[in-house]
């Protein structure tokens, strides 16, 4: 069974079951909530969140196509979400199916059940990934190396070096996923984008030049990770 067929596989059977739809800022699971089903992305993107003791939000990771969540309550790790899981783009579409019946879906079927590893060990490198990038103590590297994480894990070709981060994110984002402020966020976005490593504007999403990018990271074995190896 070639990948493609496998997929074509897990949407047939994904297809049997309800849809439900869910708007910009719905809250799909609140953390605590010991969910009634697995839910799996059918369209658009799911943002896993925490807050701390103040308040502030805590971003964690973002799900996709096909990723199943919460994928340690699916997995029985845990008795209940500790996340909150949000709708992060307009028009959410997720499925909803019993647990155990998805996971012996998954297990009966070798084909799934690796690409199923595959996609939760890309999440695992990504949150080492961010976690490098938030032990950074200056905040240039704070947001240079999440950066680096973003476009490996959300990131798709825009050009031969360059990658366009699918992440519709604002200043604040920014702020909330490297632990800076909003101003600081935005002005050390501002100064990539005069060295050329990164390209935004209105309505325009980020896109990264990879080779700067690199080059401003005193790691070479993180630098370089090629985006392939976690996209997933």
């Amino acid at each position: 069974m070639t990948d493609q067929v496998a997929v074509n596989y897990l949407h047939a059977f994904l297809e049997r079951h309800p849809v439900r739809n869910y708007k910009k800022g719905e809250i799909v699971i609140f953390q605590g909530e010991a969910p009634r089903s697995a839910f799996i992305v059918k369209k658009g993107i799911i943002k896993a969140y925490n807050l701390s003791v103040s308040g502030d939000e805590k971003p964690v990771a973002f799900y996709s196509d096909d990723n199943a969540f919460p994928a340690s309550w699916v997995y029985g790790k845990v008795a209940s979400a500790i996340y909150y899981y949000e709708a992060f783009t307009p028009d959410v579409e997720v499925y909803v199916i019993d647990r155990e019946e998805f996971v012996n879906f998954i297990k009966k079927r070798p084909e799934l059940l690796y690409q199923e590893l595959e996609r939760l060990l890309a999440d695992q490198m990504g949150g080492s990934l961010r976690l490098n990038a938030l032990q950074h103590s200056r905040a240039s590297d704070k947001l240079i190396y999440t950066l680096h994480y973003l476009a490996l894990t959300h990131g798709k070709p825009a050009s031969a070096n360059n990658i366009e981060i699918i992440l519709d994110l604002t200043h604040q984002d920014f702020a909330n996923l490297t632990g800076l402020t909003r101003e600081t966020a935005a002005t050390e976005l501002n100064r990539l984008k005069k060295k050329g490593v990164i390209n935004y504007g209105k309505h325009r999403p980020y896109t990264l030049n990879m080779s700067s990018l690199m080059q401003l990271q005193n790691d070479q074995f993180i630098a370089d990770i090629q985006p392939v190896k976690l996209a997933v």
